[in-house]
């Protein structure tokens, strides 16, 4: 901004602390509120009083001249929910919301002050990529994205009484060895249904970012309990495997361990965890018993472990699958006057080479089912749900036997857990 806007935003600023001082947010004290107000034509001065120390209030000290706040939101009980948004600019400036999808919401100026506002109502499966802009000037994308989703869980997905539950074991801490991942640790757990008998070898299924799926309202374990007991899926050790962490709590080798289309896990899973596995427990050691899933980059890293492996997995469960291109901009081949990367993500990198694979290469024993919302995630990487609908479309033409469920969902794992019980009954039919 030049030094006139810095001067008129100064005294916006100012103008601002006037229209505030001594207004309580009586009568606006939520989102909705600031919506309902917004809905008439005209505003008395004690109206924009009170939208305005709401804002003030639930920014608290935030510059909102800069536009890397968040809109305000708030749910409703349908599954939609409400937003407001909120801006300080010149005033009589023209602010406007530009959003996917061809949405504009224009900003109403309070009291001419140079704070601006704009609320609207959303319907459940809405999601909103939105900037701020002002006057000719674009604020960059950050931080600019919200929605609202609900799916209800199923009786499947609930604990049931009389379902006897699986025992959930605490494996700890397993530090990773010198040839994969030196100097990772993770921590991991094994599922163990009640029917489990060592007599009968049980299929196995690995979970990707084990510590969020065995979980929560509707977590694989529950989902396991009942549809094992409904004899609607076969008994099945669960191993549930977070990400390796260089620093507690940092999941921050999670990216180098999920986004490399190499064999790379899949050869850290057979050498490291499953032998302890295959140890304590009678599994199955034929792939086709194998399946393995996760949510997002723990979805794509599935699948590269069976497209890697082949001979190790054969089944995967794909939620909003990252099949995007990871790869920076200066780590392009014909960027490196036509040499393949040597970083370690070698030499197809990141997961959005795979619909071209899936066409070209002889065909493998995989079994895949794909879940993604058509309000997945829009960005520089890449178009989530356009890229699942790639990787679909090359499975049906290159014949594989997959299945490919599209929600109205974001990119969460929300929906793929709602449905998990009819996954499960796919993916282990004979």
């Amino acid at each position: 901004m030049n030094t006139h806007t810095c001067k008129s935003l100064t005294l916006a600023l100012v103008l601002i602390g006037m229209l505030t001082a001594g207004a309580g947010a009586a009568g606006v004290s939520s989102v909705k509120d600031v919506y309902d107000l917004m809905q008439k034509k005209k505003l008395s001065r004690t109206e924009e009083q009170q939208i305005a120390a709401y804002a003030v209030k639930r920014y608290k000290k935030a510059d909102l001249s800069k536009a890397e706040h968040k809109a305000l939101v708030e749910k409703t009980d349908d599954g939609g929910g409400y937003a407001a948004w909120f801006i300080k600019a010149k005033p009589g400036s023209k602010a406007t919301i530009v959003a996917d999808k061809n949405r504009q919401w224009p900003m109403r100026e309070l009291a001419n002050a140079g704070f601006f506002v704009a609320a609207d109502k959303f319907p459940n499966f809405t999601s909103v990529h939105y900037r701020y802009t002002v006057d000719d000037f674009w604020f960059p994308p950050t931080k600019t994205r919200f929605g609202f989703e609900s799916f209800p869980l199923g009786p499947m997905s609930q604990k049931q009484s009389g379902v006897p539950e699986g025992e959930i074991i605490d494996m700890g801490v397993y530090t990773a060895g010198k040839k994969f991942f030196p100097g990772t640790k993770r921590k991991w757990w094994v599922y163990v249904p009640k029917q489990y008998n060592k007599s009968s070898a049980a299929k196995l299924l690995v979970v990707n970012d084990g510590d969020r799926m065995s979980k929560g309202d509707g977590n694989f374990c529950i989902v396991m309990d009942n549809m094992v007991h409904a004899k609607k899926m076969p008994v099945t050790i669960g191993v549930f495997i977070s990400p390796g962490e260089t620093k507690a709590g940092a999941r921050d080798n999670r990216s180098n361990e999920y986004d490399t289309c190499t064999p790379r896990y899949a050869d850290f899973l057979e050498a490291e965890i499953l032998p302890t596995v295959y140890a304590k427990y009678n599994v199955s050691k034929d792939a086709a018993d194998h399946c393995i899933a996760g949510s997002s980059s723990g979805a794509s890293c599935a699948f590269t472990a069976a497209w890697q492996r082949n001979d190790l997995f054969e089944k995967v469960i794909s939620f909003v699958g990252s099949y995007a291109d990871f790869r920076k901009y200066d780590d392009y081949p014909e960027y490196l006057g036509g040499k393949e990367s040597k970083s370690e993500y070698g030499p197809y990198k990141t997961a959005h080479n795979y619909p071209g694979l899936i066409r070209k290469a002889p065909k493998k024993n995989i079994r895949v089912y794909l879940q993604d919302g058509c309000n997945d995630l829009d960005n520089q990487l890449g178009n989530w749900f356009k890229n699942n609908e790639r990787m679909a479309a090359a499975l049906a033409y290159s014949g594989y036997d997959y299945k490919f469920a599209i929600g109205g969902g974001m990119h969460s794992r929300n929906h793929g857990m709602s449905i998990l019980p009819e996954i499960f009954e796919w993916i282990w039919a004979e």
